[in-house]
């Protein structure tokens, strides 16, 4: 009653777990370097888009007269 019982488990079984562990946490490390790149990405994009409309507008109000803006600006809604 008192002898405690040792299973054995097979050296593939160990083998297979560690494996297993390093994949889990190689696959842990691939996401998470994806995720900053998607979030840099993004802010790439935005900053871009951000210029873009700046020198867009700084466009649109060199090349027509102040009236034409007003009346732009008054339509638009």
């Amino acid at each position: 009653m008192g002898e405690e019982v040792k299973a054995v488990v097979p050296e593939s079984v160990l083998k297979k777990q560690k494996r297993e562990e390093e994949w889990a946490l190689a696959k842990k490390q691939d996401l998470e370097a994806a995720k900053k790149k998607r979030a840099e990405s993004r802010k790439l994009i935005y900053n871009r888009a951000k210029q873009y409309a700046k020198e867009y507008d700084h466009q649109v109000h060199l090349s027509y007269p102040k009236f034409v803006l007003f009346a732009i600006f008054l339509f638009r809604f």
